[in-house]
């Protein structure tokens, strides 16, 4: 069986492609599973100074969550769920548990839960034909408490609603403009530059990129919501998940048409 997430090391630089080129590079759990391994043995060994994140081929970064990977509708006493750690959420916490950058590298469709890996890397490189989006709206899902907390973080409250509410696709300029990615450059130099960068900032003082990625994550993490809050959204995630909407949402994609919403 092919390995979903390939590893390559180049002296002090890590590259982590997710390897589903024929699916859009779509995460899966197992896929989810050995990036959160790879990372937490990266931090352990401090050898690699910078990590990058990328999509075989050039068609996707990931289009997002293997969706017919779902159950089609959990049973009510997945009432629990939010606190067994969703694959994604350890996986993207891994990432910004790393102390050195990571940096994505986004080429093609970077969707969803592909769209919310990118944004849990410290940089985001984009090609510029490359798109990206947040169809949870789209599917019936109330996005859980840790992803809308980490894409206010990084885009504002104003363009984090923008974001959600709409659904929509942003194309390169948008995402540049909106604060969704760091750069953006010719699809043809998407790979170039973004190995010029994470050689670079692999080349920096090791206790200085770890001592400011750790101080300004943790000056961006506060303030927390109460913990009764923060059950509550995670509360409307799994309910969504129940939905009778969340299941046409996955039938629908499954037979390819448009979904037919009843708002239940």
């Amino acid at each position: 069986m092919n390995e979903e997430l390939l590893v390559e090391r180049e002296g002090a630089v890590c590259t982590l492609i997710i390897h589903r080129p024929e699916k859009r590079n779509l995460l899966t759990q197992p896929c989810l599973d050995r990036l959160t391994r790879v990372m937490a043995g990266l931090e352990k060994e401090d050898a690699v100074r910078t990590v990058v994140i990328r999509g075989a081929g050039d068609r996707a970064f990931s289009a997002g969550y293997d969706i017919a990977s779902l159950p089609v509708r959990p049973p009510s006493e997945a009432e629990e769920v939010p606190a067994d750690d969703p694959p994604l959420e350890r996986a993207l916490r891994s990432i910004s548990a790393f102390p050195y950058p990571v940096v994505a590298m986004i080429n093609g469709l970077a969707l969803g839960g592909g769209c919310e890996l990118a944004v849990a890397c410290d940089i985001r490189v984009m090609a510029r034909g490359a798109v990206m989006g947040m169809p949870p709206a789209r599917l019936g899902l109330v996005y859980p408490y840790e992803g809308l907390r980490r894409f206010l973080r990084v885009l504002g409250f104003s363009r984090t609603l923008e974001l959600f509410l709409t659904a929509r696709q942003y194309d390169s300029a948008a995402c540049l403009r909106m604060g969704l990615v760091n750069e953006v450059v010719e699809d043809e130099e998407l790979e170039t530059h973004t190995r010029r960068l994470a050689s670079e900032m692999a080349g920096h003082a090791p206790l200085s990129l770890r001592g400011m990625k750790s101080a300004l994550y943790r000056v961006a993490d506060h303030p927390v919501l109460p913990e009764e809050e923060v059950k509550a959204i995670r509360s409307l995630f799994v309910r969504s998940l129940q939905s009778e909407d969340m299941t046409e949402a996955k039938r629908a994609f499954l037979e390819k048409r448009t979904p037919r919403f009843k708002g239940r």
